[in-house]
């Protein structure tokens, strides 16, 4: 089930924000107070979560997490993030710790191409696990973002 503590929501365009706790009814307000624009900085919001998820992991306070990133186009940086994403396998003991979700809105085809890298390539890269899934909007166009969750802890 998704955490009754809330989720953490990161939106990012021109600057990254961090919205510790947000219940289903603040997500909309979110995403209306941080309209899109600007460049896609992926790297930088992913490695700002994974090092919060890798500390909790290290001080033992932690459980299960799932990154969930909805994403329109490609990453400014498809380099920086899949490195971002290796290295943070090799910080884990089991896959099941840590899940990372990419949800394509829209049908970006470079977006598509670099996605399906992630999802499939990463352990050639030397991922110690292969924690990445993606979807698209259109396959997933009636789930919540609690369903997309629990969608990806049970695939």
């Amino acid at each position: 089930t998704i955490d009754k503590d809330g989720i953490t929501v990161v939106p990012f365009n021109r600057s990254l924000k961090v919205y510790e706790g947000v219940t289903a009814s603040k997500v909309a307000q979110i995403f209306a107070e941080n309209e899109p624009g600007g460049g896609t900085d992926t790297a930088a919001v992913l490695k700002n979560r994974l090092d919060a998820f890798l500390a909790r992991k290290a001080a033992g306070s932690t459980k299960q997490c799932c990154i969930l990133v909805l994403t329109d186009g490609a990453p400014d940086d498809q380099k920086a993030v899949a490195n971002v994403i290796v290295e943070a396998t090799k910080k884990l003991d089991a896959d099941e710790e840590l899940a990372i979700q990419f949800v394509q809105i829209g049908a970006d085809p470079e977006a598509s191409k670099f996605l399906a890298y992630l999802d499939d390539q990463l352990v050639g890269m030397g991922a110690k696990f292969d924690i990445v899934d993606t979807t698209k909007l259109i396959d997933s166009e009636d789930l919540t973002i609690a369903q997309l969750l629990e969608k990806t802890f049970n695939d």
